[in-house]
C-alpha cells in the first residue's frame, strides 16, 4: 500500500510542478540550492550535504531545465515519505491509504513537494528513519538513516527522543547515537570540505572556526528564539490554525484519538513522538522569520503515526453502520484536501522568478553590478547565470552578505581588491572598476519571500 500512496501523491504533485524556479510557497532558497548543484559547490549554511548528494543526481535527469529536476526530487521524496511512514502491516490498506494521502495532502507539506527546497526532502528522512524504528531495524541502521536525515536538515535532531526513548536497550541507543554521529560527521566533515573547494559565497572552511561557523549555522543564530514575546500569540494562533488545517479539523480530532489509542498500546512511542513534535513546533514558533512555520514539514510525519490508529478507530466504528461502504467513506478527508488545497496549491504555470531574472539580467548594462537586498532576487539572479549561463558579464552583489570578509574576498575576483577594504561600499566598488551599477529594490515580485 505504500506504494500506491508514493504512487498516487507523485502524479498528483506532477501536476502541479512549476516548469522552473519559482518563489511560491517559500521557496526564495531555490535558487540558491539549484546554483549549490550546478556549480558543485555549496549553498547557505549549514550546507544540507544529503540534499546535495541526492540533487546531484537528480539534476542529470535528460528532460526539464534544472529547477524543474530538483522540485521534482521534493515530489519524490515528499511521496515516498507519505507512503513510508503511513505503511504498517498492523494496520488495513485504506486506512493505510488514507493516513498517507492525508499527510501527503497536508497543505504546509504538499506546498513544499512542488519547489526547490530541502523541507519535503528532509520529511524523507524522518519517515525513513521511524519505518526501520517500528520495524525493528537494528540499532545501527535507524542511526545511519537519521544521520542522513541530518544532512537533510540538523532540525532532525529533534528525532532524539524518539529514537533513544521508545526502544531503551543500551545496545540499541549506542549503536543509534553512534552509526547517527558518524554519518552526520562524513556528511558536513569530508563531503562538505571537498564541495567547499569550489568557490562559494557563504564562508571560508579552510579554517576549523571558519568550517564550525558554516555547519552549525552563525550567520542565522540571532533568529534563534528571537520571537518577540509580543508577537507569540499571534504566532501561537497561526500555529494551531495550521495544525488544524494540515489533516482537516476531522482528520485533526482522529490524529488526537490516535495519539491516545498509542498511548494505551505503546506508551514510550507516544510520549517521545509527542516530546519531539512539541520541541519542533517550539523551534519554529520562536525562530524570528515569517516563514518558520515551515520547519513544522519534517516533524508531519510524527503526527501520521497518529492518524494510523485513529483512522482505524473511525473505520472500525463507521464499519459497523455503514458496511463495506466504510472503506470508501475513509478516503473522504484526503478527497476534501485534493479540492480544497489543490487549485490554490498548483504551480504549472508559476513562472514569475524565472522570467524576472532573465529580464533584469537582459536589460543590464555591459559589466553591470546589479545590488540585490533581498534574497530572492540575489538567488534568481545567481540561478539565471548558472543554469542558463545568462549574461555571465553581470556581477551580482547582495548587500547583506556584503558584510561578510568572506563574501568580499570572493568579490574581489571581479571586482578588485578594493572589496576587501570593510569601509568600501558596493556603489564605490562598482565605481573604482568603471561598472555601471543598479540597485535592486526589495517588493518588486509578486511571489517574493
Amino acid at each position: 500500500m505504500g506504494l500506491a500512496v508514493t504512487a498516487g501523491l507523485l502524479g498528483i504533485y506532477a501536476l502541479g510542478l512549476p516548469a522552473g524556479l519559482t518563489w511560491a510557497h517559500n521557496g526564495a532558497d531555490g535558487g540558491d540550492l539549484a546554483t549549490a548543484i550546478l556549480r558543485g559547490s555549496l549553498p547557505h549554511p549549514p550546507g544540507f550535504p544529503t540534499y546535495l548528494l541526492l540533487g546531484d543526481l537528480f539534476i542529470r535527469l535528460p528532460w526539464g531545465e534544472p529547477a524543474w529536476r530538483l522540485n521534482f526530487m521534493s515530489a519524490v521524496l515528499a511521496a515516498s515519505a507519505a507512503g513510508l511512514v503511513t505503511s504498517s502491516k498492523r494496520y488495513p490498506p485504506v486506512t493505510q491509504m488514507s493516513a498517507g494521502l492525508l499527510l501527503g495532502l497536508a497543505p504546509l507539506f504538499w506546498s513544499q513537494a512542488l519547489i526547490t527546497e530541502v523541507y519535503a526532502p528532509a520529511a524523507l528522512g524522518t519517515a525513513l528513519t521511524l519505518y526501520l524504528l517500528q520495524r525493528g531495524a537494528p540499532g545501527w541502521a535507524v542511526g545511519l538513516a537519521w544521520g542522513a536525515g541530518l544532512g537533510m536538515h540538523p532540525t532532525l535532531i529533534f528525532l532524539g527522543p524518539v529514537l533513544l526513548g521508545t526502544r531503551r536497550q543500551r545496545a540499541f541507543i549506542l549503536q543509534t547515537t553512534l552509526a547517527a554521529a558518524g554519518m552526520a560527521l562524513v556528511l558536513y566533515g569530508p563531503i562538505l570540505l571537498v564541495r567547499g573547494q569550489a568557490p562559494f559565497p557563504w564562508g571560508d572552511l579552510r579554517s576549523g572556526a571558519g568550517w564550525w561557523d558554516f555547519i552549525s549555522a552563525r550567520l542565522y543564530r540571532h533568529y534563534l528564539f528571537a520571537l518577540p514575546w509580543a508577537a507569540l500569540p499571534q504566532r501561537l494562533l497561526a500555529w494551531g490554525s495550521l495544525l488544524v488545517r494540515q489533516f482537516t479539523p476531522i482528520g485533526a480530532l482522529l490524529a488526537g484519538s490516535g495519539w491516545l489509542a498509542r498511548r494505551q498500546e505503546h506508551p514510550a512511542l507516544a510520549w517521545t513522538s509527542l516530546v519531539a513534535f512539541l520541541i519542533w513546533s517550539s523551534y519554529a514558533i520562536g525562530y524570528n522569520t515569517a516563514d518558520s512555520l515551515v520547519y513544522l514539514v519534517p516533524a508531519l510525519p510524527l503526527a501520521a503515526l497518529w492518524l494510523l490508529p485513529g483512522l482505524d478507530q473511525a473505520q472500525t466504528w463507521l464499519a459497523s453502520r455503514l458496511g463495506r461502504v466504510s472503506k470508501l467513506a475513509l478516503l473522504v478527508l484526503p478527497l476534501g484536501q485534493a479540492l480544497v488545497w489543490g487549485p490554490s496549491l498548483t504551480l504549472r504555470h508559476a513562472q514569475t522568478a524565472t522570467v524576472w531574472a532573465q529580464t533584469t539580467l537582459a536589460a543590464a548594462p555591459a559589466r553591470a553590478v546589479l545590488i540585490t537586498a533581498q534574497d530572492g532576487h540575489t538567488f534568481a539572479l545567481w540561478y539565471a547565470q548558472a543554469a542558463e549561463n545568462q549574461r555571465p558579464d553581470v556581477v551580482i552583489v547582495d548587500r547583506d552578505l556584503w558584510a561578510q570578509p568572506a563574501y568580499r574576498r570572493l568579490l574581489a575576483a571581479s571586482l578588485g581588491p578594493a572589496v576587501l577594504d570593510p569601509d568600501c561600499t558596493p556603489e564605490q566598488a562598482a565605481q573604482q572598476d568603471g561598472r555601471p551599477w543598479q540597485s535592486i529594490a526589495p517588493g518588486l515580485s509578486s511571489e517574493a519571500k
